[in-house]
């Protein structure tokens, strides 16, 4: 397997402020399973803070990702920006989180892969309708929209539902 390009050498690194720049595209995503995110395009700088007991990462991301209305299922790139930070020490890996990444004793490498992931997948919103300006207008796909439309299928309501609920409000 290649060595990773997010792999951050800090031993030989003096004590002060490192930058880094790295590029983030759809490729990068496919050693993750289950990634949503297909296609990208994000710079990421990367400002590396070496103290003597511990390292502070400055993650700053922009850029944009291909994603899919959730209305209509158009595909848009839509941008992100995000300011992360890490905090890297030795210790005992066990007790590392989502802010603090402990390495044995003595490593002097970290691969940052793990963390680009999921500060790109937590800019993304949970709802994602790009085609919905600020003012709720909204510029869908409406052939896609028709055609979800036609299919959706009108069913009677399930009568055990219904029992359930008059049993729901009779106990109130």
């Amino acid at each position: 397997m290649a060595k990773s390009q997010y792999i951050i050498q800090f031993g030989g690194l003096s004590i002060g402020e490192h930058e880094f720049e790295f590029e983030v595209k759809g490729a990068f995503f496919e050693q993750f399973k289950d990634s949503e995110i297909e296609q990208a395009d994000v710079s990421v700088k990367l400002l590396l803070i070496k103290q003597n007991n511990l390292l502070q990462m400055e993650f700053d991301i922009e850029g944009t990702v291909a994603v899919s209305c959730d209305r209509c299922l158009k595909e848009f790139d839509y941008p992100i920006e995000a300011h992360e930070n890490l905090v890297i020490k030795h210790g005992d890996p066990a007790e590392s989180n989502d802010e603090i990444l402990v390495l044995k004793e003595g490593n002097d490498e970290a691969d940052i892969s793990q963390y680009l992931y999921e500060y790109i997948t937590l800019a993304l919103p949970n709802r994602r309708v790009p085609c919905e300006d600020l003012e709720g207008d909204i510029e869908c796909d409406y052939e896609t929209l028709n055609k979800l439309e036609e299919n959706r299928v009108d069913e009677e309501p399930n009568p055990q539902w219904e029992q359930l609920k008059k049993i729901k409000f009779s106990n109130n």
